[in-house]
């Protein structure tokens, strides 16, 4: 079968059970160097088997970012745990290939998909940890999102917000909800 961005997103979405033990076990502990290697690996994987497909595919996504730095470390990963600890140590130093993980991250909604992935009590520190490893590297900020005014946010699958004097309500709702401005619930 011939590498299709639609291949590397079922591939790479296929690689998120378990990814924590992955990580720790690899002695990795960069959260972004991992998620980005675990993103990156089918890509990888795909050119070292000759699928060309996979540089076509990354190209895409890398559209107007450039890719050479990315590109030209794919063919040395020898596999997912190899590539989180080189990039671990690279992405320090490099602001433009951690521009391009970025782009990459974002465009396959990893970062996200990691998170999900996560059983509920470890949610926590995955958005934690990557803030502390963002926020030095200057690229935080891509992964919060910004709130302004009153108003709520959700992100995931399934998040359900409302904004100032407002009621989400999540789930099946079966009969009839009534509730007063306030929020209380009316008889």
């Amino acid at each position: 079968m011939a590498f299709t961005p639609e291949t590397w997103k079922t591939a790479f979405t296929e690689r998120l059970s378990h990814w924590r033990q992955r990580m720790q076990q690899g002695g990795i502990t960069s959260v972004y160097a991992f998620v980005s290697a675990m993103t990156l690996w089918p890509v990888a994987a795909a050119l070292h088997g000759g699928d060309v497909g996979a540089a076509v595919a990354l190209g895409g996504v890398l559209a107007g970012v450039g890719g050479n730095l990315i590109a030209n470390r794919l063919q040395r990963w020898q596999d997912e745990t190899d590539a989180a600890r080189q990039l671990t140590t690279e992405v320090a130093t490099e602001p433009a290939l951690r521009a391009e993980l970025d782009t990459v991250l974002e465009k396959l909604d990893a970062v996200a998909q990691a998170w999900e992935a996560l059983p509920e009590a470890e949610q926590q520190w995955f958005a934690e940890t990557l803030r502390t490893e963002l926020t030095p590297l200057g690229n935080a900020s891509r992964y919060t999102a910004p709130l302004t005014g009153s108003g709520a946010i959700a992100q995931g699958s399934g998040a359900v917000a409302a904004g100032q004097g407002g009621i989400a309500i999540g789930g099946s709702v079966h009969g009839n909800v009534s509730l007063s401005s306030g929020g209380e619930r009316k008889s």
